[in-house]
């Protein structure tokens, strides 16, 4: 017999790290190193142990690079726009302790066209200017990378880098690039532009062609290849990743600003790449416009951002539904072409149509499809201030897109700071821009409430948005086995979680209960086949503990015999939620919202007690 456990089912309104989701450190922005300053500081991958590279960086004092490691996730603060070099300051007041690191590899010493310091990037532009615009090999020596395959120490940097990660608490977000510190692209000023597109599959004077002259794979571009080479350690170390930004085109491999970043055919080819190289259980990001021009040429489509909305829920298990969201500028609101947060919801809109034509980008079309994708969306902080970013609209944003990694070091989080969680903010209605619509309110969009939740009341924005960033389950009810016979028994167990986060459980779990000894350390664990990517969010984003129409039921019924010989005793029983692939017994397990209910040591949620005869 069933009997209702004991335990605290309301939600704790507190920071709860959990793998695949929640805020991550990134880089800090702007940080000078000996190869000029940056504003990522992606880790660059070496050729050799003596060439210059550096492993990710953050100012330790003035002048003073200290290395960003992939392991690097200790608390810290949101930040609030104000830089206060030499060291890091978020300046909110607001700690989050990240989950996922960001990995992101630049891979500049294998393109010729990749600029290896800031300082070479622009003696190249100014040189290419004084040209009229024409190139020659001579502009490019001794200021580029080399095309050419990746080598064994380069990929063992890459291996060594998610090793890391393994041997922590975390998970990877994981970006290739070829300009991943932005030495491609002049920023700053009113003659900010693209200086060189840094792919090696770019042809021009220093790299006359974009395929592939090893022997057996001259069918491959050096994409391609270095995709294929890379395939064996990304599949090494599936377990520990979370999602994969396609990146590779583009300065900081953000897929704009060169000329293969417009091109739909390199979409096609780059997709096609990676759906190959990353396992499958792996979303893949990319933009909007990158998704289309690979539907466009898998499925003989003509698809542009108008016909967005006619594209249904990706099926569970297709290449489509790998198919996440990188939002590089997140909430950044208006700019002159619209309400594209600085172009980054419209990204690759004008190449899918001919030149001159309306690209047919809509905010709100934009934004239901990549929440019916279902799957990661990933940004970097925007946040000026306009009706997305403000509460309660960017609640609304959050829970339309599934938000599910925000980089806490990169935007001004005082636009949700500063906003304290009551009532009467959140349920305020809010009226969108609609097409055509300005910077400034009027607009003819939709109107939309939040929900309140009673839960948060009194704390700030910034609080409630950082602990709801993908997904966060509560347990709501748990029913447990009073006694069961250790040897012919069945123990039985029964409840209901509610997700109360902005996502769903995007990566697939493995579901094990444990039996923990009352008065001692022995443990015994066995499978289940419950299915946590079941337990999405409610549609209309509430998630107060009353709304009972989303709460998920479980149960299982597990012979004691499943278990091994589990001696008579009284038992603890436990949700293990983790990983299918996981290697550790107690990391990166799942972690429910509430109190009295995790067990750090074991990296499982106590559902109840058990008595075994």
């Amino acid at each position: 017999m069933r009997v209702a456990q004991d335990l605290d089912y309301t939600e704790d309104p507190v920071d709860v790290p959990n793998p695949d989701r929640g805020a991550y450190r990134g880089r800090w922005q702007w940080v000078g190193t000996r190869f000029g300053a940056t504003p990522e500081v992606d880790r660059r991958v070496p050729r050799a142990p003596r060439t210059g590279s550096y492993q990710g960086a953050t100012l330790v004092a003035p002048g003073v690079v200290g290395v960003v490691d992939g392991d690097d996730l200790e608390p810290t603060e949101f930040f609030d726009g104000t830089d206060r070099s030499p060291r890091y300051v978020g300046g909110t007041g607001v700690v989050a302790e990240p989950s996922v690191a960001f990995l992101g590899f630049d891979l500049c010493e294998f393109s010729s066209n990749a600029f290896l310091t800031r300082a070479a990037g622009r003696a190249f532009d100014a040189e290419l200017a004084a040209a009229g615009g024409v190139a020659t090999q001579e502009m490019f020596r001794g200021r580029t990378g080399r095309t050419g395959p990746l080598t064994s120490y380069a990929l063992d940097v890459v291996r060594g880098a998610l090793q890391r990660v393994r041997d922590g608490e975390g998970t990877a977000l994981v970006k290739f690039s070829y300009d991943g510190n932005g030495f491609g692209f002049l920023e700053g000023g009113p003659d900010e532009h693209l200086i060189w597109g840094p792919e090696p599959t770019h042809v021009t004077p220093n790299n006359p062609s974009a395929t592939c002259d090893v022997p057996g794979h001259t069918g491959k571009s050096w994409i391609e290849y270095h995709l294929w080479q890379l395939a064996p350690v990304l599949h090494e170390f599936e377990d520990v990743i979370t999602c994969v930004k396609t990146g590779m085109l583009g300065p900081w491999g953000e897929q704009h600003s060169s000329p293969l970043a417009e091109d739909p055919a390199a979409y096609t080819a780059l997709l096609d790449a990676y759906l190959a190289a990353v396992p499958a259980s792996r979303p893949l990001l990319t933009h909007a416009g990158g998704y289309l021009a690979w539907h466009n040429a898998t499925h003989g489509t003509a698809l542009t951002f108008r016909d967005l909305d006619a594209l249904p829920a990706p099926v569970p298990g297709t290449p489509e539904a790998r198919f996440g969201f990188f939002h590089d500028s997140y909430a950044a609101g208006w700019s002159e072409d619209g309400w594209s947060d600085h172009g980054s919801l419209s990204e690759g809109s004008a190449m899918l149509v001919p030149p001159g034509t309306d690209p047919g980008f809509d905010r709100d079309t934009v934004t239901a499809w990549v929440g019916r994708q279902g799957s990661v969306v990933q940004g970097e902080g925007g946040l000026a201030p306009n009706v997305f970013s403000r509460l309660p609209g960017a609640i609304v944003e959050a829970q339309r897109l599934g938000t599910t990694l925000l980089n806490l070091r990169h935007g001004d989080y005082r636009t949700w700071n500063d906003a304290r969680y009551t009532e009467d903010l959140v349920s305020a209605p809010v009226t969108l821009p609609g097409p055509g619509d300005g910077a400034e309110p009027p607009y003819t969009g939709r109107t939309v409430r939040a929900v309140f939740d009673p839960v948060y009341a009194g704390r700030t924005g910034l609080e409630y948005l950082r602990d709801r960033l993908g997904y966060r389950l509560v347990l709501r009810s748990s029913e447990v086995s009073d006694a069961v016979d250790a040897r012919t028994g069945t123990l039985e167990c029964a409840g209901h979680v509610q997700n109360v986060g902005f996502g769903g459980v995007v990566n697939a779990k493995q579901v094990r209960v444990l039996l923990r000894a009352v008065d001692g350390a022995t443990e015994f664990a066995a499978p289940t086949d419950l299915d946590v990517r079941a337990w999405l969010p409610a549609a209309d984003g509430d998630g107060r503990a009353e709304n009972t129409g989303a709460w998920h039921a479980f149960a299982c019924a597990i012979p004691m015999t499943a278990f091994g010989a589990v001696p008579a005793g009284e038992y603890d029983v436990l949700l293990r939620i983790a990983d299918p692939k996981e290697t550790s017994e107690n990391r990166r397990g799942v972690r429910f919202a509430n109190r009295g209910t995790w067990a750090a040591g074991l990296g499982a949620n106590r559902i109840g007690r058990v008595v075994v005869r």
